[in-house]
């Protein structure tokens, strides 16, 4: 008998590396290989790989639930999508369009996931969030210093880049496809350094690496700035390229440098080591971390090493740059993007919150690619709210968190199930064209058809279907598209470049920093390689009690000890159990939580920075003595 053929597909993850990966079915289980037409997937993680045993785990939803009598119960589709539809017309005959909020995240990065707002544009209008969990304040920031968010081709910078500079960014767990542009710089005489609060995979793989505190990063840039202009070393030209050289410049030249050393956490000899690495190895790439703009003044993190990346030649010279995030779905066609006559946005930390109050009132949340009550900071709060919404939906293929406290769970397919779809990357510059590897679990329905027949449900001339498959053929066709072979397509996009008019405007005043209440540590929480997203329902590292790194002498002066289990606080009541883990890579003031884990964002704030960002880091816990038996409430809605 003949293996099954392979077919194309892509990871679905919020994650840069943007992997393509080949997969069959022999009709029990699934494998799974990376796609070798994509230069960069040379292997695939261990949390891509897990899509193989989820496609076909008996945690699948296979029908729709409702609840009735407080409990979550299997109906009909037909059933399902009748209530469904009578609830948003009680609601916008009552309130309006507005009245129904849809709710979206990157729970899955394919380009399908775009066109499903057109339901709810075609009502009139609808509610939504504005901002994201991940990059609002990083991207702010960088816009407002180059007009966007810089597109970095990793080719120039494996073949121009001396030096590769990492800002708190854990590349070789969470990004660890960069290990062969890396490779690429060291075998042309280059290094990699690493900037970070603690030991991690990547400062440990780096030539290199310095401890700085939370959110110091843009004091050692600004620092570093001044030693440049002070010093003659800044790149010959970098005014011309800038829209305010003069203001920048007697910003710069104001500064405290001991201040700026405090605020950075670091030493003047260790500061002098950074920018004689910088000169050493130029032209460099500078890669600042998504952590390193949760703050709430994110957004100057990201100013000022956008401007010190300007001063060593960044967008000029080759090599020389800075490398955070782009648009992965840039060349999804315009003509298939929703136009609403009108929308309403809440931050998407602070919504919770937002809802009180609010005319006209939210009747009908819809959430798709998304787990709130598991990613948002304040799960009680988050919880809270969801509860008061007359009717909710969530769309996933287990029951998460959030479809556990939903009134209405919509069992959908996985990528592996689907077919003509599209999937980029905001790190490389490939598209990837999904094929079906195995058929539908029987039950489930693709998204775009679940919304096309709620349109038809509503009256409403919405097919979505149909526009998944222009959108398809539109890619397919685009001229901006090279096929590379095994359903991957190369785009020579463009990278940024200070040239034609283009300047950069740099920043002329510094942040303020928060400081918790007094006895208070920053809490800080890190992703991990095993899962994403909060995704950790498979993960085997997922069970147990989370690890709380600290600083031993933090640990002492709490009277802690490694191994101790021990309940952690905020101000608001929230409170997690935990295992102690002390960590003499950390400074002092500030603990570490696995992103992700169940509980943790009950210690975090819902706070809103620049960008409409979730700033996570701006969240203070104390530790309390004695175990606590204390879970979050997983109690199902009334």
């Amino acid at each position: 008998m003949n293996a099954p053929a392979w077919k194309t597909s892509a990871c679905p993850y919020d994650c840069p590396d943007g992997c393509a990966m080949r997969g069959r079915f022999d009709g029990n289980a699934v494998t799974l290989e990376p796609n070798p037409a994509l230069p960069y997937s040379t292997f695939l993680c261990e949390k891509g790989m897990r899509w193989a045993s989820r496609a076909t785990s008996p945690a699948r939803l296979s029908s729709p639930l409702t609840r009735k009598g407080g409990e979550l119960v299997p109906v009909p589709w037909e059933e399902a999508l009748d209530l469904w539809a009578q609830k948003i017309r009680d609601g916008v005959e009552r309130h309006g369009p507005l009245s129904v909020m849809y709710l979206s995240s990157a729970g899955s990065l394919y380009f399908s996931k775009k066109l499903l707002p057109h339901v709810f544009a075609a009502l009139g209008g609808y509610t939504t969030k504005k901002g994201n969990l991940c990059s609002s304040a990083g991207s702010l920031g960088l816009k407002e210093t180059f007009g966007e968010v810089p597109v970095v081709r990793s080719e120039e910078v494996a073949d121009h880049s001396r030096g590769v500079l990492f800002w708190g960014r854990n590349a070789l767990e969470t990004h660890a496809h960069v290990a062969s542009v890396l490779k690429a710089v060291r075998g042309r005489g280059g290094e990699t350094a690493a900037l970070e609060i603690r030991s991690t995979p990547t400062t440990r793989s780096a030539d290199r690496w310095w401890r700085l505190d939370p959110g110091g990063d843009w004091a050692l840039a600004a620092w570093i700035c001044r030693r440049l202009l002070d010093g003659g070393k800044a790149v010959p030209g970098w005014q011309d390229r800038t829209a305010n050289p003069a203001e920048f410049a007697a910003a710069v030249n104001f500064l405290d440098c001991g201040a700026l050393l405090s605020a950075a956490g670091m030493t003047a000899d260790g500061a002098e080591e950074v920018y004689s690495w910088l000169l050493r190895f130029s032209p460099v790439t500078q890669y600042p971390a998504f952590g390193a703009q949760r703050y709430l003044h994110g957004d100057a993190q990201f100013r000022w090493i956008g401007a010190l990346a300007v001063l060593l030649g960044g967008f000029a010279d080759k090599g020389a740059g800075l490398a955070f995030s782009k648009e992965e779905m840039a060349l999804f066609p315009e003509r298939l993007k929703p136009v609403s006559p009108q929308t309403r946005a809440l931050s998407v930390s602070g919504w919770p919150l937002e809802l009180d109050g609010l005319e006209p009132p939210v009747e009908v949340l819809v959430v798709s690619a998304a787990d709130p009550l598991r990613q948002n900071p304040a799960t009680d709060l988050v919880r809270r709210a969801y509860e008061k919404i007359p009717f909710t939906v969530c769309a996933d293929f287990v029951l998460s968190d959030t479809a556990k406290a939903s009134d209405l769970v919509l069992p959908i397919t996985t990528f592996l199930e689907e077919e003509g779809d599209w999937k980029g990357s905001y790190w490389h510059s490939y598209l990837v064209r999904s094929e079906r590897v195995l058929p539908p679990r029987p039950g489930t329905l693709d998204e775009t058809e679940i919304y096309t027949r709620l349109a038809g449900r509503l009256g409403l001339s919405c097919d979505l279907v149909a526009m998944k498959k222009e959108m398809d053929r539109e890619l397919l066709a685009s001229p901006l598209l090279e096929s590379v072979g095994g359903g991957v397509y190369r785009w020579n996009e463009p990278p940024c470049r200070l040239d034609g008019g283009r300047k950069a405007l740099l920043p002329t005043e510094v942040p303020g920093m928060s400081r918790g209440p007094e006895g208070y540590l920053r809490l800080v929480t890190v992703h991990r390689k095993e899962y994403i997203n909060g995704q950790s329902w498979d993960a085997p590292c997922a069970g147990g009690l989370p690890s709380l790194s600290l600083n031993p002498a933090e640990a002492r002066k709490r009277g802690v000890k490694d191994g101790d289990e021990v309940p952690v606080r905020n101000a608001r009541g929230g409170s997690l159990a935990v295992r102690v883990a002390e960590d003499p890579s950390l400074g002092e003031g500030y603990c570490i939580l696995p992103q992700g884990t169940k509980g943790v964002n009950l210690l975090t704030d819902p706070l809103i920075s620049p960008g409409w960002g979730a700033p996570f880091a701006e969240s203070w816990i104390e530790i309390g003595q004695g175990k606590e038996e204390r879970a979050e409430n997983d109690r199902p809605r009334k």
